[in-house]
């Protein structure tokens, strides 16, 4: 696992260009290498989910029995990128699992940019060995929001179908919001998406 992380801090100096909007993926991906090599994994994974204005790039990181580190980085079409990494307690008993914690959240888009310490998590259900359910929510208040930001807010839905034990094809509706100083309530995203994960 730790050979993969380090070639891909190496290797990939992929640019998503989308719109006029150019962001270089390189210094996101080499920072989140260098904080999964410094960890022991118990499990991990990567996920890629896109739709026609959005893409979204993922991981999630089990750093021990009941604890695990997750991010993601949302880049749109035409209203920026939010950027994102959390810490989560989580729990997997029988065909239930939950997850709670709280991810540092850098937003930059047309109305401002800014950051927040959002608070949240999610929980599932597998409904079969190869298909689950899961929704998940955070905020953000006022009092831990900085710059430009002065609320985040988050709901996830999404369904999973385990193709193999390394790949799963799963569609999910995000719906994101923020608030700015001295502007209305901007919505980021509020989309279906569709994507693959891989786990190692």
């Amino acid at each position: 696992m730790r050979e993969i992380i380090r070639s891909l801090s190496l290797n990939v100096t992929t640019t998503l260009a989308i719109g006029n909007n150019k962001v270089s993926l390189k210094k996101s991906l080499v920072i989140t290498a260098g904080l999964l090599a410094s960890f022991s994994s118990a499990a991990s994974n990567i996920s890629l989910a896109f739709n026609n204005d959005n893409i979204i790039l993922g991981y999630d990181l089990e750093m021990k029995e009941a604890l695990k580190l997750k991010g993601d980085f949302l880049q749109t079409i035409d209203n920026g990128y939010t950027a994102d990494t959390g810490l989560y307690a989580f729990q997997d008993v029988g065909s239930t699992f939950f997850e709670l914690g709280a991810k540092a959240v850098r937003m930059d888009n047309d109305n401002g940019d800014g950051y927040a310490l959002a608070f949240g998590g999610l929980g599932g259900l597998r409904l079969t060995q190869e298909f689950s359910v899961e929704a998940g929510f955070h905020f953000s208040p006022e009092i831990l929001a900085f710059g430009d930001t002065e609320n985040y807010t988050q709901w996830a839905f999404r369904a999973n179908y385990e193709l193999m034990p390394t790949a799963s094809l799963f569609a999910e509706y995000n719906h994101t919001t923020v608030e700015y100083k001295n502007m209305p309530k901007e919505r980021l995203t509020s989309d279906f998406l569709f994507g693959l994960k891989w786990i190692f």
